[in-house]
């Protein structure tokens, strides 16, 4: 995947993101997929700019699962300040290995890329895909929404934003305070 291609849509700031966004939940549980089945996933995927088969098996989307998870430990921890766990940034460091092993480097306009290679599988791009998230210039603008779990790049200045988007969360989180101040003056 070329730097040009990871560029995602004005949500999370890069497709990585945007899938480890994939839960439906609205509070820090995690508790639910926002995808009904693999297919739906995949269109997820494509629309945030990370290639992918046609077909996903029920065996590969346990394991992009549970790449999403324990990156999403990595990098909560990281937006937090905090050091991840020992166990998630281990399965981190095995599968980004795995995987830079079996990549191909290709020479374009834009520079150096790292591609999947011909075997390559849908977790092997979610790979490279977290590869370049941590490789680009932003990661260290990674934020974690005050009322869920979704991490997003803060392209904003000054305080920044606190919120995944405005109609998520942040209208939510406005109203909430627009009420206790009400009913504290009351």
């Amino acid at each position: 995947m070329t730097r040009a291609a990871s560029r995602a849509e004005p949500g999370a700031g890069h497709p990585f993101l945007e899938f480890l966004n994939t839960v439906g939940d609205d509070g820090k549980s995690r508790g639910e997929d926002s995808f009904a089945d693999a297919q739906e996933l995949r269109e997820v995927l494509v629309a945030s700019g990370i290639d992918m088969p046609a077909d996903i098996s029920a065996r590969q989307l346990d394991a992009m699962l549970r790449l999403r998870e324990a990156a999403y430990a990595v990098f909560s921890a990281l937006a937090a300040g905090r050091d991840p766990g020992r166990e998630e940034h281990l399965f981190l460091d095995a599968e980004l290995r795995r995987v830079i092993g079996e990549a191909e480097l290709r020479i374009t306009r834009e520079g150096l890329t790292t591609a999947p290679g011909p075997e390559a599988t849908p977790l092997d791009r979610l790979v490279l895909s977290m590869d370049d998230l941590m490789r680009s210039d932003q990661f260290t603008r990674l934020r974690e929404c005050r009322r869920c779990t979704h991490l997003f790049l803060d392209q904003g200045r000054g305080v920044g934003r606190r919120w995944c988007s405005m109609a998520r969360c942040g209208n939510r989180a406005k109203a909430e305070k627009f009420r206790a101040r009400h009913r504290d003056a009351a």
